[in-house]
């Protein structure tokens, strides 16, 4: 089940949708109509954005998203 991310704060990611029980990460780019499903999305990393450790979705994505193996969706 995926979470929508409510604290959203990037100029490049429009949204942002989490699933810690399968570590994914769904991401919508505001440059892009398809979104992106990205696998083995380190599990720390999705607690600590839903927890506010990390503010920034497009720094989250950067840094535990891009680089891993992804779907386009869409």
């Amino acid at each position: 089940m995926f979470f929508q991310a409510d604290n959203l704060q990037s100029s490049a990611v429009r949204s942002l949708k989490l699933n810690p029980a399968t570590n994914q990460a769904l991401v919508e780019y505001v440059t892009s109509a398809k979104s992106f499903l990205y696998e083995n999305v380190n599990a720390e990393a999705i607690t600590d954005y839903f927890f506010g450790e990390i503010e920034s979705a497009g720094k989250f994505v950067n840094a535990y998203c891009k680089g891993n193996q992804y779907t386009v969706v869409g």
